[in-house]
């Protein structure tokens, strides 16, 4: 008999993939989805496979009864992104939080596995590479830009005291993760919204000097890894799931520019014209892959320009579809 997996905000961008991948191994799959942030014809197809359920985590009774119907959960259901951070933070702690703590509470009485995303965010201003066990750093109360980071911290910090309370538990913390799908629009990552734009011939904005670094994660191996911390002997243990590939977000606009073969030009916007008071950048971001290697034998295997033109693909094909 298959397992049957459930995952919270399973019509968003890794939630989707994930939930695909899942079917394709043969596991039944249930989503739950408000869908927050609207929905598209993509969303029609998923319907047609998996059972889906326009819920929001809030719903305490649901979840329970949902929760206690499946024997793994992927929690990803979350709102995020550094712009709605800085213009909606108590939604964003009181949705994140509320959302996570239903989830542990129900899965507690059976023991489900629980997989939980959390983020890079959560390592704030400190000195990369980041390992899991590493210290954080982050900046004042009044950068509210950290709100985000702060939030998914207790969150993460419920999960292990229900993990002491016997509930399987697995923390992945996602790092820059791309790919068809991801969203557009203005509170999107810079890979959508630089490609969006090349496609568009419309000025490509990198904010601040360009020179801050990422390592951006493809979509197909960041699932590859969340479906791998379903393995029991990784409960209780925090995973970063993550490429060492770093790239500064400059480069990243260079590099869309060719691959696109765009007219568009490159400018640079000063943070203060994009985020309200209380932004704060972070310069570098970059995981210690240690424990995804040895703990789930697993490292990213998309090359950065491979996952880029398979995106860019993707996006061609919305613009002409």
């Amino acid at each position: 008999m298959s397992k049957k997996c459930l995952i919270t905000g399973g019509a968003g961008f890794i939630g989707s993939h994930l939930a695909e991948e899942l079917v394709r191994r043969g596991y039944e799959v249930t989503i739950v989805d408000n869908f927050y942030k609207g929905k598209n014809k993509y969303h029609n197809e998923l319907m047609r496979e998996i059972r889906v359920i326009p819920i929001s985590v809030l719903d305490k009774n649901s979840i329970y009864e949902l929760v206690n119907q499946h024997d793994v959960v992927f929690h990803l259901a979350a709102i995020l992104g550094v712009k709605t951070t800085m213009e909606k933070s108590i939604e964003l702690i009181e949705t994140n939080f509320d959302g996570t703590r239903n989830i542990l509470q129900a899965a507690l009485k059976g023991k489900k596995k629980v997989v939980f995303a959390s983020t890079s965010e959560v390592y704030g201003k400190g000195k990369p590479p980041f390992s899991e066990e590493g210290d954080r750093l982050y900046g004042a109360t009044s950068k509210i830009r950290w709100s985000y980071a702060v939030c998914k911290t207790l969150e993460e910090t419920l999960c292990l005291g229900y993990a002491l309370e016997g509930l399987p538990v697995t923390i992945v913390r996602y790092f820059n993760i791309y790919g068809p799908r991801a969203k557009d629009g203005p509170y999107a990552g810079v890979i959508p919204r630089f490609i969006r734009a090349a496609l568009q011939g419309e000025d490509i904005l990198v904010y601040g000097d360009g020179k801050q670094t990422r390592c951006f994660t493809y979509v197909s191996d960041a699932v590859e890894a969340t479906i791998r911390a379903m393995d029991e002997k990784v409960n209780g243990e925090i995973i970063n799931i993550g490429s060492e590939n770093e790239q500064s977000i400059k480069e990243v606009a260079e590099t869309i520019k060719k691959l696109t073969k765009s007219s568009s030009k490159i400018v640079q916007v000063p943070f203060e014209e994009v985020y309200p008071h209380g932004f704060e950048e972070i310069p570098n971001r970059r995981p210690n892959v240690t424990k995804l290697r040895e703990l789930v034998q697993f490292q990213a295997t998309v090359t950065w320009e491979q996952g880029l033109k398979e995106t860019i693909k993707w996006f061609r094909e919305e613009n002409n579809g």
